[in-house]
């Protein structure tokens, strides 16, 4: 009928689109440019570090008791003056892990005390890159490192309804990091180094997110398998594998590069 007919014309938007259609347009650009940019990110290789470059700002997520004590093993594999200064994330309820970080700061401290103008100790080993590093005093070997505390974003024995809550006020915290690390101080990482805790998923995803936001110029995530996994990975490696936010996934079983082929075999390192 007529009546029908006339009131379907009015019901339509105006044939030049109106403020509507604009709007419409606009946020069509921008989900198009947040998608794209994500691809990107995930499926680009990370920036290459040149070896004899600048020490590299690293961000360490520490868990507690077996992730906490496999992160010491690896980081004593790393050169200190190429990973400086190094800053320390602990969960708010651990009260154990400051102790451990104290105890390997000393032991590096005392480590690298001894050498030469040269960077080589007493048993004639290099232990200062000196293309990297100033040996003309400790403080310039041995930056300063950093402890900071972090919200856990899930409790051992938590429910999962209440966590969500944990975990977005964790998510929160890391997203307050990055932005304040980026635009107020100098302490945006070049690298987040990660094993498996719980704490370390919302500061990824911080981390993924400012890479995104501001166009790869965000920190490089690596994470490492614990050696307690032979046949498959964590929830955790799950999560940053297939999610593409971790750039390196290193596992310490070649069983695993056979299932998950974008993880690389790093041997033992713990």
């Amino acid at each position: 009928p007529a009546c029908l007919a006339s009131q379907c014309v009015r019901a339509m938007p105006p044939e030049d689109g109106g403020p509507f259609v604009l709007a419409w347009l606009v946020f069509a650009l921008a989900l198009a440019n947040l998608v794209l940019r994500v691809l990107f990110v995930a499926l680009a290789p990370p920036k290459p570090r040149p070896i004899h470059g600048p020490p590299l700002k690293t961000l360490i997520v520490l868990g507690s008791g077996g992730h906490t004590a496999e992160m010491f093993a690896l980081l004593r594999w790393l050169p200190p003056t190429r990973y400086a200064p190094r800053t320390y994330v602990i969960a708010d309820t651990d009260t154990t892990s400051m102790a451990k970080v104290t105890a390997h700061e000393a032991e590096i401290a005392q480590r690298y005390a001894r050498t030469d103008e040269y960077g080589r100790g007493d048993d004639g080993q290099i232990r200062v890159d000196t293309m990297t590093s100033d040996v003309s005093s400790l403080e310039t070997r041995l930056p300063t490192h950093f402890v900071k505390t972090h919200p856990r974003s899930r409790e051992v024995g938590q429910s999962y309804a209440s966590s969500i809550f944990t975990t977005l006020n964790s998510t929160a915290h890391a997203v307050l990091f990055f932005v304040t690390a980026t635009f107020f101080t100098s302490e945006k990482p070049d690298v987040v180094l990660v094993n498996g805790p719980g704490t370390c998923l919302p500061i990824c995803a911080a981390a993924f997110a400012s890479r995104v936001l501001f166009f790869r110029k965000g920190p490089v995530i690596v994470y490492v398998e614990s050696v307690c996994r032979v046949t498959s990975l964590s929830l955790t490696g799950k999560i940053l594998y297939h999610s593409r936010m971790a750039d390196v996934v290193f596992v310490q079983w070649p069983e695993l590069v056979a299932k998950y082929h974008r993880a690389m075999y790093a041997g033992r390192v713990v």
